[in-house]
């Protein structure tokens, strides 16, 4: 018997030693685990970009009120964004551009805000993107410190998404809409903190209601309790800004309908008839309230309604200043602006100088735009 062959078949046919086979099902094992963890991560991967895009497109959905976000440039409102140091005035401002709502006359007609400038021409300031389903605007108001507009956006012949009150940032192009519905007649809090406007109401409520927001909240605004009976309109701001003047039409029919003009404070209570007349515009200094008198041009008076004549007005019933249109006062108090179909009028306070100064309107496709300065820092 060959005891040598045979112990060389053993060998060649004995299996791996037992430790090598150990560690090669150990390798086979941790690679197989590592796919699993990597297959694990792309799946956690997936589902925390799926929930990021539900958030987004709910989110947006839920912070506009069901209206699917602002799908046409404007940022939905989601947290508390301006507080009042955004829009205050840090010091004493001086007038900047005179700016007015005022065609594109192009293809598309979209309106702009737009300043004058030599000659009457005008330059854009803010262009209502007709691009973004903004066609036409209602309204305009100036921060107290000048980096922020606040307008509503309307449109006359066809829906849009962009239509209502919006905030825009001039230097970061941040557009903000806080509501979705028609505003008017806008008006900035001398802190910064709040706007007045007025809210177009359906057949069924009286037709004209004054609404305040508070723009450190994203609480819904509130109706300025004015207790009249006919149509309120034209709210402005006391210095203070404790303090709203604001004019009503009577609901008599016929030659008994007339305007008067009364300030109330912001709870509603102590509401004080001044005068009879409309668009009251209160001065930047408080001492005089600007307003439209009988005879269609401006008077003024003292916040406690006492009438102040000044010379330019000329002797007689209709002694009154300026042109036939709403009063709007520059930011230093100097001077005061009047918009009207045939253009938009500037004199002085006390009714000298008066002259054209664009022929631009300045009222817009719904008659409800005011010429106003743009504030700036005093230097």
């Amino acid at each position: 018997m060959d005891v040598t062959g045979t112990r060389q078949a053993e060998i060649v046919s004995r299996r791996p030693p037992r430790p090598l086979r150990e560690r090669l099902c150990a390798l086979i094992k941790e690679a197989r685990e590592r796919a699993r963890r990597r297959r694990c991560r792309i799946a956690a991967a997936v589902i925390v970009l799926s929930a990021a895009v539900a958030i987004l497109l709910f989110g947006g959905f839920f912070n506009t009120g069901g209206g699917g976000g602002a799908p046409n440039g404007a940022t939905p409102p989601s947290r508390t964004f301006l507080p009042p140091r955004a829009t205050a005035a840090s010091g004493p401002v001086a007038n900047g551009p005179l700016t007015l709502i005022a065609g594109q006359h192009t293809p598309d007609d979209h309106e702009q805000i737009a300043a004058v400038g030599v000659f009457g021409a005008t330059g854009p300031v803010f262009e209502c993107p007709a691009a973004k389903g903004c066609y036409e605007l209602t309204s305009f108001a100036w921060s107290p410190n000048g980096r922020w507009l606040a307008f509503g956006a309307d449109s006359v012949s066809r829906p849009s998404d962009y239509n209502g009150l919006h905030l825009y940032n001039l230097a970061t192009r941040h557009d903000v809409r806080l509501w979705r519905f028609a505003v008017l007649q806008l008006s900035w809090s001398h802190d910064g903190s709040k706007l007045a406007y007025l809210v177009p109401s359906p057949p069924t409520q009286p037709p004209g209601l004054v609404y305040v927001r508070d723009l450190t909240s994203w609480a819904p605004a509130e109706l300025l309790d004015t207790g009249t009976a006919g149509r309120d309109a034209a709210p402005t701001w006391s210095p203070d800004d404790r303090r709203i003047a604001f004019a009503t039409r009577t609901v008599e029919s016929g030659a008994r309908r007339h305007w008067f003009i009364s300030t109330i404070a912001l709870d509603g209570t102590h509401r004080r008839f001044l005068a009879r007349g409309s668009s009251p515009a209160w001065s930047p200094g408080g001492r005089l309230i600007a307003y439209r008198g009988a005879c269609g041009r401006i008077r003024l008076m003292r916040p406690t309604g006492k009438r102040i004549v000044p010379a330019a007005a000329g002797p007689g019933a209709c002694a009154e200043i300026g042109v036939a249109g709403p009063p709007a006062w520059s930011p230093d108090g100097t001077k005061i602006a009047m918009p009207t179909r045939s253009g938009t009028y500037v004199m002085d306070a006390d009714g000298r100088h008066l002259r054209l100064v664009t022929p631009e309107s300045g009222l817009g496709t719904f008659s409800q735009g005011l010429p106003t300065w743009q504030p700036l820092p005093k230097r």
